[in-house]
């Protein structure tokens, strides 16, 4: 069974796989898995995929993570209050437009221009907010300074569409149920077993010491690399079916120098500058099981 859908990630997502999902898609269309982990949720694309091409059955038992715990409410409350969150956005857009973008930024932040705290938004509000800030901020970018606070600048938007109430009600339908919706480091989520299908889509290694940005609040340099490696191989003798993206960096073609890597290319349309927004090359690891 195959779901009769056209969902699009209600945040842009550096890093998304919209572009790569044909290629990813090749190496689990014909498994069969209990079920499906995704650690590092994003945007969601492959997760998405994954219900299209298996079948939707698998969004029973899935279970959809991210360290983004901005990201993972905004997904909970999609599933459980769309009707709610779409009356917000729509809320919050009017206020966007009377009072500027900077204005939504401060209250998500709690933190206004002169660096004083100010009442931020919290629960579903918040959730709406991030949405309207993600919208329509600089290149659709998340991106937090070392404080943890969001300080992408104002996109040059004329007319931006906020919030789909369609798309958001697919997406509703979709998501796992809440408890399966997770907060988690990526090697903390203990239910995986032999035959569950895992997609690892982590913060990418720098293909140079600039090409890296902090969309986490937290840095993911080598030693995080090593230990999502060391996590990858542990499931893979474990006979759960691994699948990896990250960056055709040197780095990572050495740690993993014990798996099949497959190379693909992948336009990125986030990047400050539009002439280095060609394709790229990008590395697939494998599971031997894949």
């Amino acid at each position: 069974m195959t779901v009769d859908y056209d969902v699009k990630p209600v945040l842009k997502w550096a890093g998304g796989k919209r572009q790569l999902v044909p290629d990813i898609r090749e190496f689990y269309k014909n498994l069969s898995p209990n079920k499906y982990v995704e650690p590092f949720f994003g945007g969601g694309a492959v997760y998405f995929d994954i219900l299209n091409t298996l079948g939707l059955e698998h969004k029973e038992k899935a279970i959809i993570n991210d360290v983004n715990q901005d990201l993972i409410d905004m997904c909970k409350n999609i599933k459980s209050s769309p009707k709610e969150l779409i009356y917000l956005c729509n809320a919050l857009e009017k206020d966007y437009k009377k009072y500027d973008y900077y204005y939504i930024r401060e209250k998500f932040n709690g933190v206004d221009g002169e660096k004083n705290k100010i009442d931020r938004y919290e629960g579903i509000e918040r959730s709406a907010a991030l949405i309207v800030i993600n919208r329509t901020c600089f290149n659709g970018l998340y991106r937090v300074n070392s404080k943890g606070l969001f300080n992408v600048p104002k996109g040059s938007y004329k007319n931006p569409t906020i919030i789909d109430e369609e798309n958001l009600y697919k997406l509703s339908n979709l998501l796992p149920k809440t408890e399966n919706i997770r907060c988690q480091e990526f090697d903390e989520i203990q239910d995986i077993e032999k035959g569950d299908l895992v997609y690892f889509d982590p913060p990418y290694h720098p293909l140079n010491e600039t090409s890296s940005f902090t969309s986490y609040s937290g840095a993911f340099g080598r030693e995080e690399q090593i230990r999502l490696r060391d996590y990858f191989q542990e499931l893979n003798q474990k006979g759960v079916h691994v699948i990896l993206s990250n960056s055709s960096a040197p780095f990572i073609k050495e740690i993993y120098s014990e798996n099949r890597i497959q190379e693909v290319f992948c336009g990125r349309s986030i990047n400050s500058k539009s002439d280095k927004r060609g394709k790229i090359p990008e590395y697939l690891v494998l599971g031997d099981t894949i």
